[in-house]
């Protein structure tokens, strides 16, 4: 990874859901934004809410010190069983705080906005899958609110997606995030190339549009 390249943990349980995890890890190396895979299992085969399996090359475990400190943040795929699994992990709760402390990015879409939560993070507006918005409200006094009418919320070092078709918009705002984070990138580029590869997507022959905030 060169110095200056942008990366994010994307960590990987059972149940995870395919087409978030996928957009993700897709979209955002698309972007130019390294995406380091870790299963938190400690197993190198996880399988998807639909069957599909994905093959983590690092362990969470086993992550070195210094391969935290070189991420910028932390995105976390949905999935109600892979919700539950990640909510289990004591060392990514941990991670969560440390990450959080450290004014690094902390990204759930649909269940997993769930899992910030349970680790005491979430804060302020933020969008997940409906009916687990109840489940954000009881874990921290960080005065988390529920937008039921975003598909993503950008919510100054953290940002939420609302479930499976806000997944590429929510990797798209990730990416735009941190590039526009760095020293080697100002705002316009960094919104030309975001264009850019709304259109290599086809985004733009959506005839319906995302609700996007961004605060």
């Amino acid at each position: 990874m060169q110095a200056s390249q942008k990366q994010i943990l994307v960590p990987l349980a059972d149940g995870f859901e395919e087409i978030e995890c996928i957009s993700i890890i897709d979209i955002l190396r698309r972007c130019g934004v390294e995406v380091l895979l870790a299963g938190i299992a400690g197993k190198r085969a996880y399988t998807g809410a639909h069957g599909i399996e994905i093959i983590a090359p690092k362990s969470l475990a086993d992550l070195h010190v210094k391969e935290l400190e070189a991420c910028d943040g932390i995105a976390l795929p949905g999935g109600a069983q892979g919700m539950e699994n990640l909510c289990a992990c004591t060392q990514l709760k941990k991670l969560l705080r440390e990450f959080s402390a450290q004014g690094k990015l902390l990204a759930a879409i649909c269940a997993s906005p769930i899992v910030l939560d349970t680790a005491g993070v979430l804060s302020g507006e933020f969008a997940c899958y409906p009916s687990c918005q109840s489940a954000c409200s009881t874990a921290n006094n960080n005065g988390a609110r529920y937008n039921q009418h975003a598909s993503v919320v950008v919510q100054h070092r953290q940002i939420t997606g609302a479930g499976p078709a806000s997944a590429p918009f929510f990797a798209l705002e990730i990416a735009r995030y941190l590039l526009q984070d760095s020293a080697q990138k100002d705002s316009k580029a960094v919104d030309s190339m975001i264009a850019a590869m709304e259109k290599e997507l086809l985004i733009d022959k959506l005839h319906a549009t995302p609700t996007i905030v961004r605060h």
